[in-house]
């Protein structure tokens, strides 16, 4: 019998929320503790692992996620495809793991953060036992959320006790590893238990082709701000600003992952009505997806943008807060790539287009390059115009997938329509608002504290006055959860 998709979008928020509130106490202990310098290197060798990362999951998550949720009612192909897909990455995850290691040997033997680049290099070893895409697909959300909320107080505890300065740089990085492969080696135990490996009728030629698609996706897009990153530290910022760009990209990743709560709970069941050719059912489900998620992403981006300044005191202290022009971007891009992920993992991704995407984020990639080379020999290449050069370029990449979703596809979604983006309108208001709050408080925390009481006043309100359809609904859902039912 399928989940509720309610209880497991509460427990996706939960873990979520859940990993905003955390990083909020750790993180700026961590940037005050080990400084600018060591942070960025941390940030650079996140950038290099991400590069090997790509091949050695081969996507994975995505692929795996889609597959094992069209056979997941049949036992034995479940068994079956599980097996095929958990022995090729396997085998990608060795490998990859190998050249990176030589590679990094190899081109930063003399360099100042060859030691950090190596011990990240290990969550490509760890990475051997993610299997959160078969947890996902079979909608083990409580098992998830409660798993990694134990893991992570335990690992934030460690650091609030012991990380007090940068000697204690080493201690974290250690942290960071090991506690990832705890993670992961949990998750693989709990789907081991649940389910068995079936060594008849592997299949590995037939994933390939679809896996490579992915993998020139998760290429074509490290020519966005993985790029921006690389080229930052190769030129006048050096590691500095790539720690300040990396600041502020972290800061927008927390809060995006906790809106993606609704996006990510829907995949599974989404891909299973299209495997079962249940497409009414699937433009219903995805139609009231749409506007759920905008319901908060505009208002979430928006207020970032407002609260910008705030965002980087909060968790970098005023060291960082030469980051603030580029938070300001930053929030554009957050609001751009959930539009996007709608566009691409709901609708392009599920209907098997995968190729044609490959190739459409590939061109918005080139266009980003094309972009900071022009930026780069002109000396006007910095933080700022980094990201605002991969914010034009996955713009374009939007207007080429819709254009896409309309007339290959031929869903019947009309995503930029009024009841979609009015809540986008909404959210206009909270620029004057927090500018009149910021010019009448001079304390940044007082002043964080009223601007977000009363920009979340303001639009609760506008939603209550306008008898929004979709708000009412989640209420009355809430509060029958919750047993408050009016």
């Amino acid at each position: 019998m399928a989940k509720s998709i309610s209880k497991n979008a509460i427990f996706k928020a939960m873990l979520n929320l859940f990993n905003i509130i955390l990083p909020i106490l750790v993180i700026p202990l961590v940037t005050r503790s080990v400084g600018k310098e060591l942070y960025g290197y941390m940030g650079y060798g996140d950038s290099l692992t991400a590069y090997f990362l790509i091949f050695a999951s081969f996507g994975i998550y995505q692929y795996g996620l889609r597959e094992v949720s069209k056979v997941r009612d049949n036992k034995v192909k479940l068994r079956q495809t599980f097996t095929s897909l958990f022995i090729f990455t396997s085998i990608t995850n060795i490998v990859a793991s190998a050249a990176y290691m030589a590679f990094v040997a190899i081109y930063y033997k003399n360099e100042p953060y060859l030691y950090t680049c190596i011990i990240m290099g290990f969550n490509l070893v760890f990475n051997l036992f993610y299997v959160e895409w078969v947890n996902e697909a079979l909608e083990n959300y409580d098992f998830i959320a409660i798993k990694t909320m134990v893991v992570r107080i335990v690992y934030s505890a460690l650091i609030l006790l012991f990380v007090r300065d940068q000697e204690d740089y080493l201690f974290y990085l250690y942290l960071v590893i090991g506690f990832n492969f705890i993670n992961n080696i949990i998750s693989f135990v709990y789907v081991k238990k649940k389910l068995s490996f079936d060594f008849s009728n592997l299949e590995f030629l037939r994933h390939i082709r679809p896996m490579l698609y992915v993998v020139i996706l998760s290429n074509t897009g490290v020519l966005y701000t993985q790029l921006d990153k690389i080229m930052l530290k190769d030129s006048i910022g050096g590691t500095t600003a790539v720690g300040y760009y990396y600041m502020a990209q972290r800061i927008m990743t927390i809060i995006n992952t906790l809106l993606l709560t609704v996006i990510q709970v829907t995949m599974p069941r989404l891909s299973n009505y299209l495997g079962n050719e249940s497409k009414g059912e699937y433009l219903i489900l995805l139609k009231r997806v749409i506007k759920i998620y905008f319901l908060f992403l505009f208002p979430a981006s928006v207020g970032l943008l407002c609260l910008s300044k705030e965002a980087i005191y909060i968790f970098g202290g005023a060291e960082f807060l030469a980051a603030v022009p580029v938070m300001i971007v930053f929030s554009i891009y957050m609001l751009s790539i959930g539009v996007e992920g709608v566009i691409a993992n709901q609708m392009i991704y599920l209907h098997g287009k995968e190729k044609d995407d490959a190739i459409l984020v590939l061109i918005g990639g080139v266009i980003n390059l094309i972009f900071n080379m022009i930026l780069f020999y002109t000396g006007t290449f910095d933080m700022v115009t980094a990201i605002t050069t991969t914010l034009i370029a996955n713009l374009i990449v939007i207007g080429l997938e819709y254009r896409l979703v309309k007339k290959v596809i031929k869903l019947d979604i009309h995503l930029f329509a009024f009841e979609n983006m009015k809540y986008f309108y909404y959210s206009l208001v909270f620029i004057p608002i927090t500018l009149g709050i910021k010019y009448v408080i001079s304390n940044i925390m007082i002043a964080c504290l009223l601007e977000v009481t009363a920009c979340g006043i303001v639009y609760l309100g506008i939603l209550i006055l306008t008898k929004d359809q979709v708000f009412f609904e989640l209420a009355d859902k809430i509060f029958i959860k919750l047993k408050l039912k009016r």
